[in-house]
């Protein structure tokens, strides 16, 4: 054990210690918080402070545009109201938009009571906000002299909830998924990503020292087991490394979004069940696909060979996302819960899944279980590449060999 820990603390060293390394740490945070602020630059684009003309010629608004019987449905319904102004021609208010005054100007025709028509005015489309406000405006004048109840019931709108087959699911439309409910899903691609991120360090663990000859040396000290393992171990240490990072980063983005008011982060609460049941499958999943990745780099001639074949386990981990619509159907068929225990898939499956339903306890052990088994065989495999493919330099480790079978 103390070899074994020798050599992950080596690893572990060589590779952390790099610029290069961090700067694989920061490329992932900076581009999700690139694309999140290029989407948030872009919602903001989509709304326009600029106030709005209306030109009620049918006679259908009321003076203050919002009778005061029922200001508090429109308090609750916007936080950031714009301002309306009301013009008595259509050539008043077509100079206020060329005099870049306000931003459009509805025109309510006097035959709108009858037709439901009306017309928009403007230099360039205004912001989403405009056009909602107006027509809630709208919607609450027609409305004017009903019971405040019956107002805002129909002012609210429609509000549809998704609900899951077996009824174990339950999302409000209009707001999607919460974080919380994401949340396994995140912690799946987590993992996913760092085994995309790691693949270098994992194809190059053994594959360095056959081409450097150091392998010579280290075989008279250390067995191929304890090798491998230290290897693997460190490895891992690595990716959690980087796994423990972005966890930070993520927490800071979720502080600084509530501080701002995203709407999105105010319900963080999330089914530990499942965010349990991801990381069990994650962690011994992530051990298998490492250990895989270095038996290949012990197998094959060099780095660049090895690295070249690493995009295929990443690859395969994406097969459940091309069938999900068999989860949206039917979350506990027979696929879903075969995909659900079988190594590889069950990582992404299992996190797609705990979006519809509860993942059954009995496939999570399952599926825990077999990934262990499986991660202990490759463990295996690495080291047995590894000890037959010592001296083999510029050849290639035959398969039928490696397992036994020649």
């Amino acid at each position: 054990m103390h070899k074994l820990w020798r050599v992950a603390v080596y690893e572990y060293r060589r590779n952390v210690f790099k610029k290069s390394f961090i700067l694989t740490l920061l490329s992932l945070p900076c581009t999700i918080a690139f694309t999140i602020g290029l989407g948030f630059f872009m919602e903001s684009r989509q709304d326009n402070r600029r106030p709005v003309g209306v030109v009620d010629q049918a006679g259908v608004l009321s003076a203050a545009f919002i009778p005061t019987d029922i200001v508090s449905v429109w308090a609750v319904e916007h936080d950031e109201p714009l301002e309306f102004i009301a013009f008595q021609t259509n050539e008043m208010a077509r100079l206020a938009l060329e005099a870049n005054e306000i931003q459009a100007y509805f025109i309510l025709p006097e035959h709108y009571m009858s037709t439901r028509q009306l017309e928009v005015v403007y230099l360039q489309e205004p912001g989403e906000n405009a056009w909602g406000q107006f027509y809630d405006i709208l919607r609450l004048n027609l409305l004017n002299g009903q019971s405040p109840e019956t107002v805002y019931r129909a002012a609210s709108g429609v509000d549809f909830i998704v609900r899951s087959i077996d009824g174990k699911r339950e999302v409000p439309a209009a707001s999607g998924p919460t974080f919380g409910l994401l949340m396994p899903l995140f912690i799946a691609m987590a993992f996913l990503f760092m085994l995309l991120m790691s693949s270098g360090y994992t194809m190059s663990a053994v594959a360095d020292e056959k081409e450097n000859r150091t392998v010579e040396v280290l075989v008279t000290s250390i067995s191929s087991m304890q090798l491998i393992g230290g290897k693997i171990l460190g490895v891992v240490a690595i990716s959690l490394t980087m796994l423990f990072a972005w966890t930070g980063v993520v927490i800071l983005g979720i502080f600084i979004g509530r501080q701002a008011g995203v709407g999105w982060f105010s319900n963080l609460s999330m089914d530990w069940r499942a965010v349990i049941a991801v990381v069990a499958i994650g962690i011994p999943a992530y051990v298998l696909v490492t250990a895989l990745m270095t038996a290949i780099g012990a197998m094959v001639t060099t780095t660049q060979e090895g690295q070249s074949v690493s995009g295929i386990f990443f690859a395969l981990h994406f097969v459940p996302m091309y069938i999900s619509w068999s989860f949206l159907n039917d979350p506990h068929s027979s696929l879903a819960v075969l995909l659900s225990v079988l190594p590889i898939t069950s990582l992404m499956t299992v996190g797609m899944r705990n979006l519809f339903t509860i993942v059954p306890t009995w496939q999570v052990i399952i599926s825990v279980v077999i990934q262990i088994m499986c991660a202990l065989g490759a463990i295996w495999l690495a080291s047995r590449a590894f000890h037959f493919g010592i001296l083999r330099y510029g050849q290639r480790l035959n398969i039928r060999r490696l397992l036994g079978l020649d």
